[in-house]
């Protein structure tokens, strides 16, 4: 097995969450009878055991940065991959971002209809303008810097 694997890419991120998404997703078509679900799961778990299997690192490399990429820029998610990577036990900051960045989405999410959200270009802070409203001159209340915004 051992000269099987020696040039092999094996498992990294993507693979795992690839095979363990098409395992899942295999599991519920089968429980459910949905058969596009089952295959569509089956199709996912092959194509996670030939990026194990192939030699092509380079492409494999490429394609992993590129998932973490996009799995660091989910809020809760890049944060909680971010610490898998890091020490086991995280900081005392780590989970109190984690609730912060969790209550700017969940207030983002629930005022979407009615608010815009911009960061402030100095500070980088969130702001809520109100949605319809046309140009308006918005004052960041941390740094005042004030600057104009379409809603």
């Amino acid at each position: 097995m051992d000269e099987f694997m020696k040039d092999r890419y094996g498992a990294d991120e993507l693979t795992t969450t690839m095979g363990i998404a098409g395992m899942a997703l295999a599991l519920i078509g089968n429980l459910t009878g949905l058969s596009a679900l089952l295959w569509a799961g089956l199709a996912l778990a092959v194509i996670a055991l030939a990026r194990a299997f192939s030699k092509n690192r380079a492409a494999r490399i490429r394609e992993n940065e590129g998932y973490q990429a996009l799995v660091s820029r989910i809020p809760l998610v890049g944060l909680l991959m971010a610490g898998q990577q890091a020490a086991p036990a995280a900081p005392a900051g780590v989970a109190s971002d984690l609730k912060r960045q969790a209550r700017t989405a969940r207030t983002m999410w629930r005022d979407r209809k009615t608010k815009a959200f911009m960061k402030c270009p100095t500070c980088g802070t969130t702001l809520a303008v109100p949605k319809g409203k046309g140009k308006l001159i918005v004052t960041c209340p941390k740094c005042h810097t004030k600057l104009e915004a379409h809603s």
